[in-house]
């Protein structure tokens, strides 16, 4: 996944993914089957996280779904969801669909495709699964939608319309009364940063406090718009990065914790983000500079 016009998505949509796979079943066309599980998968051999696995269950039969987020039309996509859905049908001895979740127009011109052939014949193809956001309805989805799938609203067409960011708000607050500020809300406000300033969007809150002390929303979802910001961009970069570090390395993250909060350099900061669902503990130790990480040497 990459990121369209300095909106980071990476971080927002893993944490939401998390927290609310249950509500994005009918976007995955899984709405008649029953949520199992969330996991975490590393494919070992590719030393990668894959965005998402679902354990599913329909009808009687296990089934997982992969789910791949992609903000623009990469030219490697079908072949890298094969090789992450040849691998997790191995690991798993079950059915295992793919489907990749484009964020971003235009998108593609026609869905992911893996071909093989020998000379002009084709000896076998596999097709994935495709969900296009900014084809959704938001006026639609905003009256029906789970919190989840309105943390997403943004990316739908009509998702920009100030009313319905504001009704997706207050629906997704309704739905936790108790959280000052849930990461449904706080993914929806990072998302609408596409239309609309920081100032702008502190407007749907019913207190700035909440939106400015949110672990979620102080992403850069307005990098770049307005200099000035460097500072706020940094502090924002490390918290999502020892959220993230938290989150996929809970056994690292205090030997992580001093690195990541003495580092003043954003871009890094993102990148060790954006790495982190990735990386072993040991890779992401070297990546930070700290040798072979927990009990390791230097």
């Amino acid at each position: 996944m990459t990121r369209e016009d300095g909106l980071r998505t990476d971080g927002p949509l893993k944490i939401l993914f998390r927290k609310h796979a249950e509500d994005l079943l009918g976007l995955l066309g899984d709405d008649r089957a029953t949520l199992r599980a969330v996991e975490d998968v590393e494919i070992q051999s590719l030393q990668r996280f894959v965005d998402g696995i679902l354990q599913l269950e329909r009808d009687g039969t296990v089934y997982y779904r992969h789910v791949e987020f992609q903000a623009d039309d990469a030219p490697d996509v079908a072949a890298r969801c094969f090789e992450y859905n040849a691998h997790l049908l191995m690991r798993y001895a079950a059915p295992v669909v793919t489907t990749v979740v484009y964020l971003f127009p235009p998108g593609p011109r026609e869905d992911p495709l893996f071909v093989v052939r020998v000379g002009e014949r084709e000896v076998n193809r596999w097709r994935f699964d495709v969900v296009r956001l900014w084809q959704l309805d938001a006026g639609s989805v905003v009256d029906q939608g789970p919190p989840g799938l309105l943390a997403l609203l943004p990316l739908m067409r009509g998702g920009s319309d100030w009313s319905l960011l504001e009704r997706a708000a207050r629906r997704i607050e309704e739905a936790f009364p108790a959280e000052v500020l849930s990461e449904a809300e706080a993914v929806l406000l990072h998302l609408a940063g596409r239309h609309y300033t920081f100032p702008e969007i502190s407007r749907i809150l019913r207190s700035r406090k909440m939106w400015i002390e949110s672990s979620v929303s102080r992403q850069v979802w307005n990098e770049g718009r307005n200099e000035g910001r460097n500072e706020g961009r940094i502090e924002a970069e490390r918290e999502i990065c020892l959220k993230i570090v938290q989150e996929y390395h809970p056994a690292f993250a205090a030997a992580a914790a001093p690195v990541i909060e003495a580092c003043d350099d954003a871009d890094r900061l993102s990148e060790w983000a954006v790495a982190a669902p990735r990386l072993s503990d040991v890779e992401l130790a070297r990546a930070l500079g700290l040798g072979t990480g927990p009990g390791g040497g230097g």
